[in-house]
């Protein structure tokens, strides 16, 4: 395992029982067995490490879900494995970091997909692809965050809300947000 890896198993590891503004790098050290020079050859801080974390995560079921609400539900299961992690994250002055990986993911995906279906879509200009992207993923990446800032929510119960939030935005919110794109293009 590398040097980079036993700090960032040890700090979600740290992260499920203290609060990362209690975790300092000497405690981080002491519980991978480094010395402090050993961190800072790697990292500048605590912030620097998460943003690492989030810079390099492995979301293989999520990278290869073929439609949109697939890809909502790997990110639900992916959310609930890390919801100690992310819920640490979002309540301190780190939370910037998720709400930005969290709403690049989608984003990015979202893109993915509805420039190959724009078609089928009744969309003509990859522009109207990035609006709804732009749009839909916001509001849901702010919906998972929501979420993940909720004081002792459970995994469970994670799960149940963002799948019915999911259920819900897909058949409602996202059709508008199609045929909203779709008016300002006739307007241009």
């Amino acid at each position: 395992m590398t040097t980079e890896a036993k700090f960032k198993n040890a700090l979600r590891d740290l992260m499920k029982t203290t609060s990362i503004d209690d975790i300092s790098v000497t405690l981080l050290c002491q519980k991978c067995g480094c010395h402090r020079q050993t961190f800072y050859y790697h990292y500048q801080d605590i912030y620097d490490l998460i943003a690492d974390i989030l810079l390099n995560e492995k979301l293989d079921e999520f990278d290869q879900a073929k439609d949109i609400k697939s890809a909502m539900t790997a990110f639900i299961n992916y959310g609930k494995a890390n919801l100690a992690f992310f819920h640490a994250t979002y309540i301190s002055s780190a939370h910037d970091l998720p709400d930005d990986f969290i709403y690049g993911k989608f984003r990015t995906k979202f893109l993915t997909i509805l420039t190959k279906n724009k078609k089928k879509l009744g969309l003509e200009k990859v522009e109207s692809c990035r609006t709804i992207s732009r749009r839909y993923a916001r509001i849901v990446s702010d919906e998972f965050g929501d979420c993940f800032k909720e004081n002792k929510i459970t995994a469970d119960e994670f799960v149940k809300k963002m799948t019915k939030y999911i259920e819900i935005s897909y058949d409602m919110l996202f059709p508008s947000i199609i045929e909203m794109v779709k008016a300002e293009a006739k307007l241009s």
